[in-house]
């Protein structure tokens, strides 16, 4: 029987294949080398003058001759490089560094231009190089001005994966890219999933670029409720939705320094991005509440602050020493805050400061310190906790309120279970008015989006005489102008309208000639 040849193919093929594995890759020559870039540092006042040299690190590096790639390899923490080159041809070669981390499995950061392609720092070309001839290129500097920033950005994406590994254990799984080109035009930065669009004077601004990463971490690990927008730090009034987002991405960005024991870690500085020291635009201490200083939860300042507040301590590098001791007895670390973010707030609804309050407290995470958290958000007038003439809710409960009798600082804020998590809340007071008198009943300095709705009820505390919902188009306080018809006990109840959440501080008066 003639014998099939292909059968003797079959039988040999898999010793090829072991012998083959056997023998390792030999390299003609090594390429080594240190990758560099050129940091300006900040302060509040923008740049300070000061430049830097600080590692590439584990950036992709490839070794080539003209256009052609011959090898591939990466820097290391230090900006190192060793990539062993298989060549045997006498040509001319040269070394550079790429914002991009390929190379390293975990690490999924790059920067590109407006056009889609990644920056390079070049080695100069050695010329005629014999291939059996190791080749150190020496220390290459991205310059700023020249490549500087955008190795200063990769340096923050990959800063901020080390600071997730350090929450989760592992670096995000998801590619982050940052869009980033001088003088491209482009005069905001937002964030898309997974693409941070960076403005092209922001190449060195560390806390807006870190402030964009932070939006790309909180879509996949967190959720929001806000649909962006322009939102500006002095705007005491925003969305609430879109206060806690914004507010949540400054004080997540720069606690990713703060960790790191960076310098400056509560400044948030944006500048025009022009030579030398100065070009501030815009920027506030995290640590200092007197600058962009608003009340209330509608404020992105506001929760940055707080939030920041919980987890800095003594050892917290602070431009303003002394500041914030008064009422900040909180030194926790950053997994308090970060276990509520990925928690409970990911089941609730309208996702705003309320959502992280209720989430820090909820049974799941049950993270406590109450009298600790009043301080720290009660500085901002951010007061999610029933206020002192709590329970108020009915006419056997209701206090005394007197015409000119002075200001009543109030929370809708209702705690029957003493659990720490608020209910639909009404406020009700009882009024000792005189017959034929005007009364002058009104809210004011709505805080947290407060929308109040007065009430006048008769004696019966069932009966409405008159009632206020809005004192005006666009202004949700309320405003009653009464006359008793007779001397007799009323009541004053305020409602808290529904809007995006159930809380809200105000102000109530009862004004009479």
């Amino acid at each position: 029987m003639r014998r099939d040849p292909r059968l003797r193919l079959l039988s040999v093929a898999p010793l090829l294949v072991l012998v083959l594995a056997a023998l390792p890759a030999q390299a003609n020559w090594v390429a080594t080398g240190t990758f560099r870039y050129e940091d300006r540092e900040q302060d509040l006042n923008g740049f300070t003058g000061v430049i830097s040299e600080k590692p590439i690190r584990f950036a992709d590096v490839e070794v080539f001759s003209n256009k052609k790639v011959i090898a591939k390899g990466k820097t290391d923490a230090a900006g190192a490089f060793s990539v062993a080159v298989v060549d045997s041809t006498v040509r001319s070669v040269q070394v550079r560094a790429l914002t991009r981390t390929e190379s390293t499995n975990d690490l999924l950061v790059r920067v590109v231009s407006g056009k889609s392609t990644v920056y390079a720092v070049t080695s100069q070309k050695v010329a005629n190089h014999d291939p059996s001839v190791n080749v150190n290129f020496g220390t290459m500097v991205a310059e700023a001005g020249s490549g500087g920033e955008a190795f200063n950005i990769l340096d923050q994406g990959i800063w901020g994966a080390d600071y997730v590994k350090a929450l989760t254990g592992s670096r995000p799984n998801k590619l982050v890219t940052f869009r980033w080109a001088v003088a491209a035009g482009v005069t905001v930065s937002y964030t898309d999933w997974g693409t941070c669009y960076l403005r092209d004077t922001g190449g060195y601004d560390d806390g807006p670029i870190l402030h964009e990463w932070a939006h790309y971490v909180m879509s996949y690990y967190s959720r929001t409720s806000s649909a962006g927008g322009t939102h500006y730090l002095s705007d005491c009034d925003q969305d609430l939705w879109l206060a806690f987002d914004e507010g949540r991405a400054t004080s997540f960005g720069l606690a990713v320094r703060r960790h790191f024991g960076m310098p400056a870690s509560n400044v948030y500085v944006r500048t025009d991005g022009a030579s030398g020291p100065g070009h501030m635009v815009n920027a506030y201490d995290l640590e200092t509440p007197s600058q962009y200083y608003c009340l209330g939860d509608t404020s992105e300042v506001s929760y940055s602050r707080s939030v920041w507040d919980i987890a800095d301590g003594p050892s917290t590098t602070d431009l303003t020493p002394g500041v914030d001791e008064d009422h900040d007895r909180l030194a926790l670390s950053d997994s308090e805050v970060w276990q509520v973010y990925t928690g409970p707030i990911m089941l609730a609804n309208n996702i705003s400061t309320e959502s992280f309050w209720d989430g820090w407290f909820d049974p799941s995470v049950a993270n406590g310190y109450l009298p600790e958290m009043r301080d720290v958000f009660g500085l901002y007038r951010i007061e999610f906790w029933p206020d002192g003439n709590e329970p108020n809710n009915t006419t056997a409960q209701a206090p005394l309120i007197t015409a000119n009798g002075g200001t009543w600082e109030l929370t809708y804020f209702f705690d029957p279970d003493g659990n720490g998590e608020g209910e639909s809340d009404v406020d009700l007071f009882r009024l000792e008015a005189s017959s034929g008198v005007t009364y002058t009943i009104e809210t004011l300095n709505l805080l947290s989006d407060a929308n109040t709705a007065l009430e006048e009820p008769d004696g019966d505390g069932v009966t409405v005489l008159a009632s206020n919902d809005d004192r005006a188009l666009d202004d949700s306080s309320s405003l009653l102008v009464w006359t008793a018809p007779r001397s007799d006990v009323f009541y004053v109840r305020s409602t808290h309208a529904p809007d995006f959440g159930i809380y809200g501080s105000y102000d109530l008066q009862v004004t009479s000639p």
